[in-house]
């Protein structure tokens, strides 16, 4: 008798555990955002040019940002990012750091078209150490996209 009396308890425990367990899952975290695209660019720093052929874009839920600018080398450059409130296919960069100890300084935007094939990065500033100017221009097409909405 006592034996059913445990097992009649341990499972009112677990049922109870189980029918409760639903109602304190927190909603999940918004998810990080990927972009990857393929197309053309260029990279100028001062007056020397590399030609982009791809780019990553990784846009972490704690609106940090960090890129990878593809040529024959990979660049490197992190940063932040906030949602344009004029448009949802549009990301606001500011890039505050790079591969290198001085980094870089630098304002853009990333443009996801509204079908989220096409992908635009501009990117203007300069590097903090030999101040010289930075520009990043590159069109493609995505390979890997999220959502623009945030």
């Amino acid at each position: 008798m006592k034996f059913k009396r445990a097992i009649a308890s341990a499972s009112l425990l677990l049922l109870s555990m189980f029918a409760t367990s639903g109602a304190m899952v927190a909603p999940q975290k918004e998810q990080d955002r990927i972009t990857q695209a393929n197309g053309e660019g260029t990279l100028k720093l001062g007056q020397e040019q590399f030609k982009i052929t791809a780019i990553i874009v990784n846009l972490l839920d704690d609106k940090r940002a960090e890129l990878r600018l593809v040529s024959d080398i990979i660049v490197f450059v992190s940063g932040t990012w906030t949602q344009n409130p004029e448009s949802p296919e549009i990301i606001d960069l500011q890039i505050t750091g790079g591969a290198t100890p001085g980094g870089l300084e630098c304002v853009g935007q990333l443009t996801l078209g509204k079908d989220s094939k096409e992908v635009k990065l501009i990117l203007k500033g300069q590097s903090r150490t030999t101040k010289r100017p930075v520009e990043v221009h590159f069109a493609g097409k995505c390979q890997r996209c999220s959502s623009a909405q945030g």
